[in-house]
């Protein structure tokens, strides 16, 4: 069995999913990954589907350095380079289907899931060469990475029973106070 970085807090409720060694830029797949994190599943896919389509932006919070800013960050609440990056968001389609299919082998309503973890690693790098001039040669590396998801069924919240006749705890201070102001002697 492969070890997660993180065990859900309920592991009846939730589904994994991960994929190693993705030939696809570890930078562009941590921001679009963490673009979804904490959405529900079919809100996660709505979006990347537009992202596909060129419709919504991925905000680059962290690795932005030399993208140009785009209009569509607005809507994120981020000000600043944005990019679509097609070959992330198909990797990472594929894995959310993955654990969603998961949900539905241990009976979990699809409706009702959200992503509370997703982690991007970066994988061993690609070797490859490139011929300069002068008979030079440099490394040409690809910077591969690895992806897990967890998802999880919302909890429904359960309101407390509201007691009339709760029993409130006073200290001895408290009580002597109390006494005080009644009229008592202390």
């Amino acid at each position: 069995m492969v070890k997660y970085s993180r065990e859900p807090e309920n592991p009846v409720k939730a589904a994994k999913a991960r994929a190693s060694d993705l030939r696809t830029s570890f930078k562009n797949m941590r921001e679009t990954a963490m673009a979804i994190k904490g959405m529900e599943l079919e809100s996660a896919r709505k979006y990347l589907n537009k992202v596909l389509e060129k419709k919504d932006v991925i905000p680059l919070r962290r690795f932005g350095g030399s993208a140009g800013r785009s209009r569509l960050c607005k809507l994120h609440g981020h000000f600043g380079p944005g990019r679509y990056p097609e070959k992330s968001v198909k990797h990472l389609l594929d894995i959310l289907t993955n654990a969603e299919s998961n949900a539905e082998v241990k009976s979990l309503d699809t409706q009702n899931l959200y992503v509370t973890h997703i982690q991007v690693n970066q994988a061993q790098k690609g070797r490859r060469r490139t011929y300069r001039a002068h008979g030079r040669i440099n490394a040409y590396m690809s910077n591969p990475c690895h992806v897990e998801v967890v998802l999880s069924e919302k909890e429904e919240n359960v309101k407390k029973p509201e007691d009339e006749g709760k029993l409130v705890r006073k200290t001895k201070k408290q009580l002597a106070q109390e006494r005080l102001k009644n009229g008592a002697s202390a």
